[in-house]
């Protein structure tokens, strides 16, 4: 009687050395892309990072009080009414530089003047552009009325019985730049400027400006 040999049923794992050896250059690919892809990714954060704080970044205009002219009639006190009677008028030239890579579109401006903290006349800047890097010259005009001196006479009698007074001039100058034609930013250009002018002969015998307004 021969014997039976038996078979087994189960399916015999066949290795197949080409299909592993294709299985790892895949996953090598997946790496290599995951790695680009994040490096990438990487190299456009540093880069909007370095456009942000350089060609990207906005910075406000400066205001600057070039020069102040002054002419009228000199103050001078009524005695019997211990009244001042002053009628000047400040021609002050103004340039504006503009630091940024685009052009500032300003709209309408105020140089605003005071006296011991009593506004004493204003003048409107017309609304103008101002290209990139460059600056302009600005004029504006502002009358100067005895009429406008309220709250400190006396101090005002005493300034002019000394022969000096003290201006304080403030600007401030609204605006934006465009960014790539879309990206609009708003930037003020704003400056202070204290004068001393000698009553006697009306001219400015000192000038302190900086670019920082209170307004």
């Amino acid at each position: 009687m021969s014997k039976v040999e038996e078979v087994s049923l189960k399916p015999k794992t066949i290795s197949d050395p080409e299909a592993a050896h294709d299985k790892k250059p895949r996953n090598n690919r997946c790496c290599c892309c995951l790695i680009t892809t994040a490096i990438i990714l990487l190299s456009l954060v540093v880069l909007s990072i370095i456009l942000a704080f350089t060609v990207f970044k906005v910075k406000d205009p400066t205001t600057t009080l070039v020069s102040t002219t002054i002419t009228g009639v000199s103050p001078r006190v009524d005695l019997p009414t211990l009244k001042v009677e002053m009628n000047i008028t400040l021609d002050l030239k103004l340039s504006v530089h503009n630091p940024n890579r685009y052009s500032f579109k300003h709209g309408t401006g105020q140089s605003l003047v005071y006296y011991q903290n009593d506004q004493v006349a204003v003048a409107d800047i017309t609304a103008g552009n101002i290209g990139e890097k460059k600056s302009s010259g600005i004029d504006a005009t502002v009358i100067v009325e005895a009429d406008k001196f309220t709250s400190n006479t006396r101090g005002l009698i005493s300034d002019v019985a000394a022969g000096t007074m003290r201006f304080d001039v403030y600007t401030r100058l609204p605006g934006r730049v465009t960014l790539l034609g879309f990206i609009k930013r708003h930037v003020v250009a704003t400056s202070t400027c204290h004068l001393d002018i000698q009553i006697s002969n009306l001219t400015v015998t000192s000038q302190v400006c900086k670019n920082k307004a209170k307004l």
